[in-house]
């Protein structure tokens, strides 16, 4: 799935600060337990307050905290105006997937006899916009294609939706991941990424 500049960018701002919060407590009880080891025998001098020290450690977690919050803004408004060239519909049932396009053909997508094969994959074109409405007709399953980046929860009663734009050709292979019943291990997900003149639809 394509990302953009922003995205990657906030993707490492949150690796970032995930090796900060188990940097600094690490490192603090590294410096305690040295400290306490050195002053066995003696009695341990705490240092007076520090209001400068206060106010820093009190002013970088809040900057942390603002810098997350106007990229988080930025990820939904993008999202939010985003151009969609073309919804689908996908509905998982026990234990198949159906697809729904705009122009109104459905068809539906059932586990064959070689592995990981499915009688219709989901065919979607390179470099289209698409928003991917997944719901569930019976329990909840979950559409995961790992090579795309794609995992959403399909629940009945409820239209999650994931967008996506698909920058690379082949043939690429998911699961429902979530346990929904006897036959949860044969329901695989097949998307194929194509050229627009062999999109042909079912």
């Amino acid at each position: 799935m394509r990302l953009n500049h922003e995205l990657l960018i906030y993707y490492d701002l949150v690796n970032y600060v995930l090796f900060l919060c188990c940097f600094i407590p690490l490192w603090c009880m590294i410096v305690m337990c040295y400290r306490i080891y050195n002053s066995r025998n003696m009695s341990i001098m705490l240092p007076n307050e520090s209001p400068f020290l206060e106010f820093i450690w009190t002013l970088i977690p809040t900057l942390m905290v603002v810098i997350l919050c106007f990229f988080n803004l930025n990820y939904l408004i993008y999202n939010s105006v985003q151009v969609m060239n073309e919804p689908i519909k996908i509905v998982g049932h026990q234990w198949y997937w159906t697809y729904e396009l705009l122009d109104g053909s459905v068809y539906d997508s059932f586990m064959t006899d070689f592995v990981n094969g499915v009688n219709k994959p989901l065919r979607l074109e390179r470099n289209i916009s698409y928003i991917l409405l997944i719901t569930s007709d019976d329990v909840i399953h979950s559409f995961s294609v790992p090579d795309l980046g794609l995992k959403m929860d399909a629940i009945p009663g409820r239209i999650n939706s994931v967008i996506g734009s698909f920058d690379r050709f082949g043939v690429f292979v998911g699961y429902c991941t979530e346990l929904c019943g006897a036959g949860h291990s044969y329901m695989p997900i097949v998307v194929e990424v194509v050229e627009g003149n062999r999109l042909g639809w079912y």
